[in-house]
């Protein structure tokens, strides 16, 4: 007897198996699809550009990972150009020490403080700052062992003195008592012989040149000369220095003969329009005749004369007695006499007198 479901079950079968193809069918249409549309996709040149871009980005990736190896940053230079922050002791010492470099510039700029200049104060005030010259000899005067005693300056060398007081006379010192300047430590006079007019030009006698020198040697105290020279002209220079010999005769005169040469304060004088050059031909025709005649010449002047108003490296040859009244002078060349004040007082002359240290003893030549 046949049964209803077994109909069904029969009635069935069929279409399953149609079904089952038909979706086989149907995937199998759509993976056709994909790899058909992934291969025209392929042989487009935008997708071969793209392959070919990636493909370099990865090949430098790789190179760069290959090459650098145990590089770290430690290892880049560019970071010496960040150093470490510094502690703030460090800081102000490096601020200190630019602050210190600074100032070293400036004072190497500054002429009052490089030690390659030297100030001369000029006729008018004003003063100027001149070059040392470093092939012109310098003196070697050390200061610190000079003495000052009853405002009597002594130089020492090893805990002796060395240097020689002297005082320079004139007319204007009314009286001397050669004795008692004697005694009171005075080793040497330089007498003003005479002088030429500044406006004149007449030369005359200093009314005490013959009293000062007998007193001089009366006490056997050595003896020193100087003119002021007022002279325009080579000539009028020799006619003063052979006036000056004529006056020593038979003296004895151990310490040397100075050539005054001198602007007149206040006023104008006969050598105002000399020139540099002029004004040491004429010095050295006076100095010249005096060591002719067998005595010692010494050029007389300050600081502005001897650097401003002649050439000095002309007179190396001679002697320097420097006018500069200081505590300590600062005149960079040799010299061999110093006129340390014109306002000295010492016991037995009647007025202020000029004081000098003669660091030689002319005398004993």
């Amino acid at each position: 007897m046949r049964q209803t479901y077994d109909y069904e079950d029969q009635s069935g079968g069929l279409p399953l198996i149609y079904m089952a193809l038909a979706v086989s069918a149907f995937v199998l249409m759509i993976l056709v699809l994909v790899v058909t549309m992934n291969n025209n996709k392929k042989t487009s040149p935008d997708y071969a550009a793209a392959v070919q871009e990636e493909s370099t980005t990865e090949n430098v990736e790789t190179s760069t990972y290959e090459t650098t190896g145990s590089l770290v940053a430690s290892d880049l230079d560019f970071w010496d150009m960040y150093p470490l922050e510094e502690s703030e002791t460090k800081k102000e010492e490096i601020k200190k020490e630019e602050q210190e470099e600074e100032e070293s510039e400036e004072e190497e700029m500054d002429p009052s403080k490089d030690g390659k200049h030297v100030e001369v104060v000029l006729r008018d005030g004003t003063s100027e700052w001149l070059p040392i010259n470093p092939y012109w000899k310098k003196n070697t005067y050390d200061f610190a062992n000079l003495v000052s005693k009853n405002d009597l300056l002594h130089y020492y060398s090893d805990g002796k003195q060395i240097s020689y007081l002297g005082v320079d006379l004139s007319k204007y010192q009314k009286s001397v008592d050669f004795a008692a300047i004697q005694n009171e430590g005075i080793d040497f006079c330089i007498l003003r012989v005479g002088a030429r007019g500044y406006e004149t030009g007449v030369i005359q006698e200093d009314e005490k040149f013959e009293e000062f020198l007998t007193g001089a040697e009366a006490v056997g105290m050595p003896v020193g000369l100087y003119f002021f020279s007022q002279a325009v002209t080579e000539e009028e220079a020799i006619e003063e220095a052979n006036f000056v010999i004529g006056k020593i005769g038979e003296h004895k005169i151990s310490y040397p003969i100075a050539y005054d040469m001198e602007f007149i304060q206040n006023d104008n004088a006969r050598i105002e329009t000399l020139t540099k050059a002029e004004k040491t031909n004429i010095a050295l025709a006076f100095l010249n005749r005096i060591e002719e005649a067998g005595f010692t010449g010494m050029l007389y002047g300050n600081k502005e004369w001897l650097l401003k108003r002649i050439e000095l490296h002309r007179f190396e040859n001679y002697d320097v007695w420097l006018a500069e009244e200081k505590d300590i002078p600062d005149y960079p060349y040799i010299y061999s006499m110093w006129q340390y004040t014109k306002q000295g007082e010492v016991y037995g002359i009647d007025g202020y007198v000029d004081l000098n240290i003669s660091f030689i003893d002319y005398s004993a030549r």
